[in-house]
């Protein structure tokens, strides 16, 4: 194995959610360089279903996290980017979560860290299409958060940001078989 491969599997291995940040604002250069990385995404059929809104605003940014279950932590964000994609079919989700994965780690390699919001509920979009002016073709799914961590924070308990063993999350062949040359 490389060095560069092996750089990049443990930056793969390494990226975790952020929701905790610093004030310092995130650079417009790096921002930019955010969407160029989104823009060069794979998706289905090459269809690029979605449109992205980049939030600088402190009081955007507070009111979008009110809009989700899971969207608490933007509040204390510097930026965020709102995925608004075309339809709402199983292919869609694929591609926002393709997308958020990307940009997450192209963050983690300018040295941002990140996090996922969602808005499950066609309420919840509707509060963020509102508050960011998204037409009625674009349903706003999730959004990124963007910062510095704050890494002196308590982070997540050690149960929670474990991960499971091979054996128990995988099989060989068929469900239950595990490794070849494992008991």
């Amino acid at each position: 194995m490389t060095n560069q491969n092996a750089i990049l599997l443990t930056a793969l291995k390494s990226l975790r959610q952020s929701r905790r940040f610093l004030d310092t604002p995130v650079a417009h250069a790096d921002l930019e360089e955010l969407l160029e990385v989104a823009r060069w995404t794979g998706s289905a059929k090459n269809t690029q279903p979605w449109h992205l809104v980049v939030v600088t605003d402190p009081e955007t940014n507070k009111a979008l996290a009110g809009c989700g279950d899971f969207a608490g932590f933007l509040e204390n964000v510097t930026a965020s980017i709102v995925v608004a994609m075309e339809g709402d079919n199983r292919g869609v989700a694929y591609d926002d979560g393709r997308l958020q994965e990307r940009v997450m780690l192209a963050g983690k390699a300018l040295g941002i860290g990140s996090g996922t919001a969602w808005f499950s509920h066609r309420a919840q979009r509707q509060q963020v299409r509102d508050l960011l002016g998204i037409p009625d073709h674009l349903e706003p799914w999730s959004a990124i958060g963007l910062g510095y961590t704050d890494v002196s924070q308590e982070q997540a308990a050690p149960q929670l940001s474990g991960r499971k063993p091979i054996e128990e999350i995988s099989s060989w062949g068929q469900f239950g078989r595990p490794a070849p040359g494992n008991p």
